[in-house]
Parts: structure tokens; sequence; C-alpha cells
């Protein structure tokens, strides 16, 4: 029987469902504008164009469209593919409290291998790329997956009872299992005598003589774990509800998402009431179907009922994330409900702290064009729409016009030739008997389809040229370099490119911030429910290695996630050595007895970058001698009054200064 900590009455428990199902009504209706134009959006990038059939409009003679969202949803996919997953690995995770280096090391590794190679994560990000170009948002929910394998084993004994002709079995449990089942020898006081009972039901006793093992003649079920862990899934758009005008997901009062289960995940989930059992739920939803039998025959067993595909029905499931006051105390709790809204009935219902490791609800939403006081915005389709339609009507108003062009309209006049009116055809080739008193133009007459489109082509791509200034999807960015000037270089192409795809950059920035919140969520999903060892594999280097991780481990530790950009990462790695090593010439090529002064400026040059081990890097120098300090400070406030015109007093601005312009800080542009 499933438990909850939110004890709730009949009356609130039926309040509740009232409540509930009446802002699900809201939320369709306020969510409708939402979900259309996302249908819309998804119909525009795979070419559907049956929406515009029957239109009085050019449409309704040519529909054909040309690609445009199609080409610039799909370059963005990809350069977020490029960007953002494109590495391996492409995210770091930071743990807090670890203790030491090789410690965080450890979980980094980990918690990579459980969510890239176990879980799939990087697999479903990149599908989740499509979602996110085309609807206003895209949705992710983290999750606790099982994936168990069932078997039966006849090759395993249970226990039978030789008087009563039949296998011995512990309510709730089943068969007990040779080898499974732990049997102790307690001395009977009374008898004085050894009896072997069952270790998980000491009411239970092995009788010598009465009991013997023998094969089972259904088998023994047996599962095997495949998988259990955290899991990202995406929720469609159609299928998740949530006020608009919500600022963020987790500000919202509700928070609703759709599916349809069967009844054997119900049986799994339902909560057990004084006022509803699962039988009374199971035949209201089968009230139509002379259902009863299998509860009639089980009655209170009904976690025994093995459902075949009639009795084992599909049913709308709705999940509620609420903040509500349903207990009447004064103050909003916050709970999840999952309620079945054809019975009007809770299946369960939990405090948000009992249900989530992180006490906040398990969705993240992403928006590449978020909208100020809103959860989501317009998406990249919804962006060129106007632009879409606009070369759309101008391609098929050129299209039509040179068909008609290629078939004119003719006129023929049947008396004008000898051939009988009936008989009169056109073809290539064809030859006409005229009569005397006629020409061929008093038998033919072609129509003139007027050349109105001269420029229809130079629109349609000054069309296209805005739309790839707009979102910097210019002929570089997609790889043709003929528009540049054959003197530029390498580096004024790759400067060119940058400036071209400010917009883009902005967007990745924001897809880094939603996947960040994401792959933490994963992380604590993972760390909640790590109930044993777990070994581990990873490279060091190109040596395969593995490692062990236990629940205590990670138990009392934070995280933090961090998303690992892969389009400047080499180039950062090259700008933070050059900057490392030439903090180390300046370091080296001081007088010995400078050294000790410098350093911790150079110290914070390093620990700004994001050097680790900056002892290694820049060697304690050792004590100056007492008699040359007066020497060295009057030296260095001569230095200081000469060069006081032109350097810079702060130390670390100093050094950063005579090093050109490079970014000391070693910074992903991408990292807010």
């Amino acid at each position: 029987m499933k438990e909850t900590n939110l004890k709730l009455s009949k009356e609130q428990e039926d309040k509740l469902v009232k409540y509930a199902l009446e802002r699900v009504k809201q939320l369709k209706e306020d969510n409708r504008e939402r979900i259309e134009h996302d249908k819309i959006s998804w119909k525009t990038y795979h070419n559907d164009r049956s929406d515009r059939v029957g239109y009085d409009s050019i449409f309704s003679q040519s529909n054909m469209s040309v690609p445009m969202t199609s080409l610039v949803v799909d370059h963005f996919m990809a350069r977020a593919e490029d960007e953002i997953t494109g590495t391996s690995p492409y995210f770091k995770f930071e743990a807090q409290g670890a203790g030491d280096e090789e410690t965080a090391e450890a979980f980094d590794k980990y918690f990579n291998w459980k969510l890239e190679d176990e879980a799939k994560t990087r697999e479903r990000l990149e599908e989740s790329y499509l979602h996110l170009f085309i609807q206003r948002a895209l949705i992710l929910k983290s999750t606790y997956r099982e994936e168990v394998s069932v078997w039966y084993d006849y090759e395993r004994n249970g226990l039978f009872n030789n008087e009563r002709g039949e296998f011995e079995e512990i309510p709730g449990e089943g068969p007990i299992i040779e080898g499974e089942a732990q049997f102790i020898p307690e001395l009977n006081p009374m008898t004085g005598e050894t009896e072997m009972r069952l270790a998980t039901d000491p009411s239970f006793q092995m009788i010598p003589g009465v009991h013997e093992y023998q094969p089972l003649p259904q088998g023994v079920p047996t599962q095997q774990v495949k998988y259990k862990g955290p899991r990202s899934e995406v929720i469609d758009s159609d299928r998740f509800l949530c006020p608009t005008t919500a600022e963020s997901l987790d500000s919202a009062d509700i928070i609703v998402e759709m599916y349809d289960k069967d009844m054997r995940w119900a049986r799994n989930m339902f909560l057990d009431r004084e006022w509803l059992s699962f039988a009374d739920f199971y035949n209201l939803v089968n009230k139509d179907a002379n259902p009863r039998s299998p509860i009639e025959k089980n009655e209170d067993r009904t976690e025994n009922l093995d459902f075949d595909n009639e009795e084992n029905p599909s049913i709308q499931i709705l999940e509620c994330w609420m903040r509500r006051d349903v207990l009447g105390t004064g103050t909003p709790q916050e709970f999840c409900v999952f309620i079945d809204p054809e019975t009007e009935k809770p299946i369960y219902y939990e405090f948000v702290a009992k249900l989530t490791p992180d006490n906040q609800i398990p969705y993240t939403a992403v928006s590449i064009g978020k909208d100020r006081n809103k959860w989501c915005g317009k998406s990249l389709p919804e962006r060129i729409r106007s632009f879409q339609e606009y070369v759309d009507k101008q391609f098929n108003s050129q299209s039509y016009r040179n068909e008609l062009a290629a078939n004119p309209v003719i006129g023929v006049n049947p008396q004008a030739v000898e051939d009988e009116p009936e008989d009169v055809e056109l073809h290539a080739g064809k030859i006409f008997e005229l009569k005397d008193q006629y020409n061929i133009d008093d038998f033919l007459q072609f129509s003139a389809i007027p050349n109105v489109d001269v420029r229809t082509q130079e629109l349609i791509d000054f069309v296209f040229g805005i739309v790839q200034l707009w979102l910097g999807v210019s002929n570089m960015a997609q790889g043709d370099y003929q528009a540049l000037a054959p003197a530029n270089t390498a580096t004024g192409v790759e400067a060119t490119l940058r400036e071209a795809s400010k917009i883009g950059r902005r967007w990745m920035r924001r897809i880094v911030r939603g996947f960040e919140e994401h792959l933490t969520k994963l992380v604590q999903v993972a760390m909640a429910t790590m109930d044993e060892e777990e070994v581990f594999e990873y490279m060091e280097g190109d040596v395969r290695a593995f490692g062990v991780m236990t629940p205590d481990a990670i138990r009392n530790i934070g995280i933090n996630t961090r998303v690992i950009l892969s389009q400047d990462q080499g180039q950062r790695a090259i700008e933070k050595a050059n900057l490392a090593l030439q903090t180390q010439d300046r370091y080296f090529q001081s007088p010995p007895e400078m050294r000790p002064f410098i350093r911790p400026m150079l110290k914070r040059i390093l620990d700004a970058m994001g050097f680790e081990r900056t002892d290694e890097l820049l060697p304690q120098e050792a004590p100056p001698d007492p008699k040359t300090e007066a020497e060295i400070a009057k030296m260095l406030g001569d230095n200081a009054a000469q060069g006081e015109a032109n350097e810079p007093k702060d130390g670390v601005s100093a050094m950063a200064a005579g090093m050109g312009n490079s970014n000391p800080q070693g910074m992903n542009q991408y990292q807010g």
C-alpha cells in the first residue's frame, strides 16, 4: 500500500480535485495560443502546406514552399550541437564540500559516467534541439527511471508442503525460493527442540518431513535491472500547461503535465483511502465493461491482480504540481497530485519535498526568445513567419505565371479548317487543312500573359538577405567565403563570423543556463536514488580506468554544474597557456631578490585565469636577506616614481597591461 505524508480528509480531497480540474480547464484556454503557434511552427518546418489549400489566394493555384524556416532551424541546431554538446565531456560537475581536489575530481568522473554513459543524456539533449528552436520553449523533465527485464527461471525450486499438496507462499511476497529464503534456528523453550524459522517471517516454521523443495511448475519470476537512475525527458508542447503570465516555472502556482498510463501503473501508484480502494477505482474506470470478475475474485488482494490487455485499459493522467493551502492552515503547501479526469478521482498525492531531492519541481523551461515577465517567448519560426509567407507568395506567383506562359490559353476556330469540329485536336506536328478564306491566325489565338515579375527574384533575395543579417545566418556562417576579399586572413574571417553571429551567441548563453539547471536536477536525482556502491569507468588518457562511488561519499556534498562549450574551448586553452607562459617569464626573468615581492601579484593573475596549483607554476623563492630589504624597497620606490605616469598602479592591472589585450580571465564567452 502506497503511503503519503500529505494527510487529507475526504472533504479536503474532493475540494482539491474540484479546484485542480477547474484550473486545468483555465490553463488549456490560457495556453491555447502557445500550443497552436507551436503546431504551426512544426508544420512550417516540415513544409506542411495543407492548411493553405482552399484559400482565396495564389496558394489555390500554386502551393509550394521555399524552405527558409527549415534552413534557419537546421543551421542553429547544427550550431548548438557543435558548440554545446560537441565535445566529451561537455559538462563539468563541481562538488562543494568534497574535501580535496582528488575527491572532487572523482565526483566529476562518476557523474559524467552516470549521466553520459548510463543515462545517455547527451543523446536526449541533442534530440531536444529540434523542440528548442521550433517551439516557444523546450520543456525538460528530470525523472528517476528503472528499466527491469522480467523472465521466468524453471531451474529454481520452491518450498512444497506435502500434507496440503501445494507450494508455500508468504503473503505479499510469493513463493519461498530455495537459496533466497533464510531460515534461522530457534530454541523452543516449551519443547526444548530447535525449530527452523523464516528470517523475514518468524511465524513460519519449516517442518522436516512435511516441507521439501520442488521445481515450481510456473517458474520463478526473476528480475534483472538493466538501468536505474536519472533520466532526461522532453515534454511535448501540447501536453504541458503553465500560466502564461508566470515569470518562471518556479513562480507558477500550478503546472500540469498530461499523459496516458495503464492500470498497472495506477495500481503501483494508487493511494488506498478509507473512502476509496483500488478495487473501487478499477470498477469506476471499467464501469461500462462489466469488469468486476477479477476484483471480486481477488477482493482485498488487489495487489495480486494479473491484468491482461482487456483488464489493463489506458487512462489519462493529470500530473499537477501545485502551491495551495489544501490543509487549511493559512500557509500554502507545495505538493503534487495525480488525477484521473474521467473519474475525477486522485490516484496519489504527496508533498514536493518528498518527491524531489531539491524540493523543486522537476521541470526546466529553455527558451531562446524568452519574453519579459513570461516563462516562454516567440519561437524561431514565429520570428521569420512573415518573411516565410511573403517569400512563398512571391515564389508561387512567379511559378504560376511561368506555368501559364509555358501552357497558354488557346482559342480555336473549328470553322477555319476542313476537319470536323469534334476531330480538332492540338499536338506537336499536327497538320490542319485550312479553308480558302482563312489563315492560321483565324484558326488559333494564344493568350498573352503579361510579364510582371521582373524583380520577383530580387525581392526574394532581398528578404533572404534581411533574415540572414538579422539572425546572423550569413553565407559565411554557412561556409560560403566567396564574398570575402582574397586578401582577408583567417583571423579576419573568424572576426567577421563572430560579428555576424552575436544573436546566436546570446541564444547559446540562454541554452547553456537552461541545460545547467536541468543537469543539476539530474545530478540531484542520482545522489538521492543511489542505494548501493557503484563501479564506474572513465578514461585516464588512452587507458580505461575504474572507480567506486558509495552513497556515504556523496551524501553531504553540494553540486554546481557547468556546461563546457566546445567552439572556443581550444582557443581559450591556447590563450590561457600563452598568458601563463608570459606570467612565468615575467617571474623568472625578475631578479631573485624581487620575486617574493611580485609573486603575490602574479598568483592573482593565474587565479583569475582559473589555473589550479599555482604554487607549482610559480615556485616559492627563499626569503630575502633582511640586510637588503631597505635597498629593494628603495629600488621599488624609484621604479614606481619613474613609471608613475605610464604604468597602472594596480598590480594585477599592470601585469595584464604588459601582456597585451588578451582576456586574463580566459572567460568562456557563453558563460554569463
